[in-house]
């Protein structure tokens, strides 16, 4: 999509691409892993509900949630490094919760995550907990992500 020159002159191309990672299935319903949007000198991540899944499609780590937030966070990680970004750059996450009685593990494991790529508490993006209805009754967490970087 692009944008003509305004009155304030503004031009700009807006490019779209669908992200995928080799550690996730295709998706194969209405939707994509994420969408890669590049604006002039910079990328924008937008990362689709993603969870404690493995290549095949299966359910890895069924019944602990420390494991499912861990490996929710490793699928995302993937989808960032095949778009050159990283942890760093995310901006905001929207995390769902089977249970919201699993709020404590999940800052727990974001924690823990998070300080293996080398992230303070300061550095770590906005977010929003919700308890929500899951697409798969054996998953206990699942996560959306935005990030943004400077084009290379």
């Amino acid at each position: 999509m692009r944008y003509k020159k305004s009155a304030k002159g503004l031009d700009f191309m807006i490019k779209k691409t669908k992200m995928h990672s080799p550690r996730l299935p295709e998706a194969k319903v209405a939707f994509s892993r994420g969408i890669k949007v590049e604006l002039d000198n910079r990328i924008m991540l937008f990362i689709s509900g993603t969870a404690s899944v493995t290549a095949d499609g299966s359910t890895a780590h069924a019944g602990d949630f420390h494991a499912q937030a861990i490996h929710t966070y490793k699928n995302i990680n993937s989808l960032l490094k095949k778009e050159n970004a990283a942890f760093k750059d995310i901006v905001k996450f929207t995390i769902y919760l089977k249970n919201m009685d699993d709020y404590e593990k999940m800052n727990n494991a974001r924690d823990e995550f998070f300080q293996s790529m080398g992230l303070s508490r300061e550095e770590f993006p906005a977010s929003t907990c919700v308890e929500a209805r899951l697409c798969r009754e054996d998953l206990l967490v699942e996560i959306e992500a935005i990030a943004i970087r400077k084009k290379k």
